[in-house]
């Protein structure tokens, strides 16, 4: 019943606000045609219709989604959108150059090669050139010597004994919220010295806290002793 009132909901639309032109992704194509009908049975011109493909996201077999975790974020800190655009595969480059770059030339024939250019261009259409060398030396530091980047955040705890991580994530802006901050943990993308936090580790000893080395995903910090 659902996938039969969606497109009519959504030709709907199209009806209230008079469309003239409705822009969506080749996924949406049959929902976008009802609207043309929809607005012909209201006595409308009916809309043009435009489709796009869908941009897959850097695992390379799903759609980009937020929901899914398989996306490169435009408001993301320039080193978390370097770091999501590498560990793209490689078959992506061709459509990344052309849907996200807009670029009329092919990428370099060397995947590594294009990868770096892809990320580069992405953080520098996005942040600008100055964060787009930075990120790229902050990546070859952390993936390519092997080492936290130099100037991670030292994080102050809180106080209190013992010390609930996800709160301590959202409150230095290294998780958008708690919430993310717990699905972080569940997903094992937060590690402690090394070590992967779960679910059930939420609040942990500040004596084990204290000057450890915190890793968030691919960014870095350090907590204060």
């Amino acid at each position: 019943m659902s996938e039969f009132l969606y497109p009519l909901m959504q030709g709907y639309d199209s009806v209230a606000i008079q469309a003239d032109v409705e822009l969506g992704g080749t996924d949406q194509e049959y929902n976008l045609l009802t609207g043309r009908d929809i607005q012909l049975a209201y006595g409308q011109e009916p809309q043009v219709v435009l489709t796009t493909p869908l941009i897959m996201g850097p695992n390379g077999t799903q759609k980009m989604s937020a929901s899914l975790d398989n996306y490169i974020g435009i408001t993301e800190l320039p080193q978390e959108m370097y770091g999501r655009a590498m560990s793209a595969v490689d078959e992506l480059m061709p459509d990344y150059y052309r849907l996200c770059l807009e670029s009329d030339e092919p990428p370099p024939a060397d995947p590594y090669t294009a990868k770096r250019e892809f990320a580069r261009r992405l953080v520098e259409r996005w942040h600008g050139a100055e964060a787009a060398a930075a990120a790229a030396a902050g990546f070859d530091r952390m993936f390519k010597e092997k080492r936290a980047i130099d100037d991670a955040p030292v994080l102050d705890l809180p106080d209190g004994d013992p010390v609930h991580v996800p709160a301590l994530l959202a409150d230095h802006g290294l998780a958008a919220s708690r919430g993310e901050a717990r699905r972080l943990i569940s997903q094992g993308g937060v590690r402690l010295d090394g070590e992967p936090l779960d679910v059930d580790e939420l609040d942990v000893p500040r004596s084990r806290m204290a000057g450890a080395e915190l890793r968030v995903g691919r960014r870095f910090a350090r907590v204060a002793p």
